[in-house]
C-alpha cells in the first residue's frame, strides 16, 4: 500500500533518496494498474499476463518502502505513542473512509449495467452496510478468511499493513513488562497469513535503521541498482520466480498439516517468490542512497505531487476497472487505454480531494476523539487520567 511522502530530515533519507523512494511508489502504483487492467481484460492485447505478476511485485516494493517510512517517522517526527498513533490513524482512515464508500457507489452504478462483472462480490451487497465497518477494522485476512470489501481487492494489502503499524508501535512505544503481552496480542490479531509477509515489511525497517552504513561509493551504487534491475529481471523471465512459487506452495501445505488451526495463505500465495523481490528492491533503494543521481527542482515537485496521490489511486482503480468492464470496455487500443486512464485518474483526483488532501482535517477528527476517549476512560480508571 503506497504510504505518505517522508521528509527528508534524516541522516538516512537524503533529499535525492526521498525522490527516488517517491518515483518507485509511483512506478509501482502504475505497475499494479497495469497487471490489474490485464487481468480483467482491459488493457491492449499486446500486454501479456506477465504483467499480472508484476502487479504482485509492486505492492512487496510498497511493503518495503513502508517499513523504511514508518520506521523513519519514529526517528523524526513521532516522538511519543499518541503522535505515532494519530499520524497513523489519520493517513489510513483519511483514504480508507472515503474509498470504501466510493467503491460501493461505482459497484452500486455497476451493477445496475453489467452484473455479471460482479458476479465474485455479489455475496457481499445484501449486507453492504456491515461490510465497512469490518473492513475499518482490517480484519479481511485475518483468522476470517480472506475478502475485501466490494469490488475494492486492492485493500488485502492495507489489511497486512495496519496490522504491522500496530505491531511496530507497540515495540517502539510500549514500555515495561507489559511490551510482551502487548506484541504477543497484535501478533495473535494479526493472523498466519499476515504474519507470513511480516519479514518484508521488517525489511524496511532494517533498512531505515541501518542505510547509513550501507550505500558504497557513487559508481559502485549505480551498479548496484543495475544489478539488482537485472537480477529482478532474470527472476521474472528465467522460470525461477516459478520455482519460488513452488517452493511456497509446498511452505503453505506443510504449514497447514501441522497447524492446529485451519490455514489459508490469504491473498498472497508465492511468499517465498516476494522475499527474493524483496530483497531485490531493498538493493536497489540502497543503491539509490549512495547513486548520487539528482533530480531537478521542477521534477521533484512533479514526483512528490504524483506520489503523494497514489493511495487513492492503488485503493479505487480496481473497482473503476470492474465498472468499465460492466459498461462493456474490452481490450481497447492504445488511445483507448490512455483515455481509460485519464478517467481513473480524474476519479482519483476527486477521491483524494474528499480524503488523501485532507489529512489535517482528519488528524484533528482523530485528536478530538482521542481527547474525548481519554476523559471517558479517566473517569472510569482515575490512573488513566494525564
Amino acid at each position: 500500500m503506497p504510504v505518505a511522502s517522508p521528509p527528508a530530515t534524516a541522516t538516512t533519507l537524503s533529499p535525492s533518496l526521498s525522490i527516488w523512494l517517491d518515483l518507485c511508489r509511483v512506478l509501482a502504483a502504475l505497475a499494479v494498474y497495469v497487471g490489474h487492467s490485464v487481468v480483467l481484460g482491459l488493457a491492449p492485447e499486446s500486454l501479456s499476463l506477465t504483467w499480472h505478476r508484476s502487479a504482485d511485485d509492486a505492492v512487496i516494493a510498497f511493503f518495503v518502502i513502508s517499513g523504511f517510512v514508518i520506521a523513519h517517522s519514529t526517528r523524526s517526527r513521532h516522538g511519543s505513542a499518541g503522535h505515532y498513533a494519530l499520524a497513523r490513524v489519520s493517513r489510513i482512515y483519511s483514504v480508507a473512509i472515503p474509498a470504501v464508500l466510493l467503491a460501493l457507489l461505482l459497484d452500486t452504478i455497476g451493477l445496475r449495467i453489467g452484473p455479471e462483472a460482479y458476479a465474485g462480490y455479489a455475496w457481499q451487497y445484501p449486507h453492504a452496510a456491515l461490510v465497512p465497518p469490518y473492513h475499518w477494522l482490517f480484519l479481511g485476512e485475518g483468522w476470517f478468511g480472506s475478502w475485501q470489501p466490494f469490488s475494492m481487492e486492492p485493500y488485502w494489502s492495507l489489511a497486512y499493513e495496519v496490522w504491522y503499524y500496530a505491531l511496530f508501535g507497540v515495540f517502539v512505544y510500549a514500555r515495561g513488562w507489559w511490551r510482551w503481552p502487548l506484541l504477543l496480542l497484535v501478533l495473535g490479531f494479526m493472523g498466519p497469513a499476515v504474519l507470513m509477509l511480516l519479514p518484508v515489511w521488517c525489511l524496511g525497517v532494517w533498512l531505515c535503521r541501518h542505510l547509513g552504513t550501507l550505500p558504497p561509493a557513487r559508481w559502485r551504487a549505480r551498479g548496484l541498482m543495475l544489478l539488482c534491475a537485472l537480477a529482478y529481471a532474470a527472476f521474472f523471465l528465467s522460470g525461477a520466480r516459478q520455482a519460488g512459487d513452488g517452493a511456497s506452495r509446498a511452505l503453505y501445505a506443510a504449514v497447514a498439516a501441522v497447524a492446529p488451526f485451519p490455514f489459508a495463505p490469504g491473498s498472497t500465495v508465492h511468499v517465498l517468490s516476494d522475499y527474493v523481490v524483496g530483497v531485490l528492491f531493498a538493493g536497489f533503494v540502497v543503491g539509490c542512497a549512495g547513486a548520487e543521481w539528482r533530480f531537478s527542482e521542477r521534477a521533484g515537485r512533479l514526483i512528490r505531487w504524483l506520489a503523494d496521490r497514489t493511495f487513492s489511486f492503488y485503493l479505487i482503480h480496481f473497482s473503476l476497472l470492474v465498472l468499465a468492464r460492466a459498461a462493456g470496455v474490452s481490450a481497447p487500443g492504445w488511445a483507448g487505454y490512455t483515455a481509460l486512464l485519464a478517467g481513473v485518474l480524474l476519479v482519483t483526483w476527486a477521491l483524494g480531494q474528499m480524503g488523501e488532501q485532507r489529512r489535517e482535517a482528519y488528524r484533528a477528527l482523530f485528536r478530538r476523539l482521542g481527547r474525548i476517549a481519554r476523559r471517558g476512560l479517566g473517569a472510569v480508571v482515575p490512573r488513566l487520567r494525564l
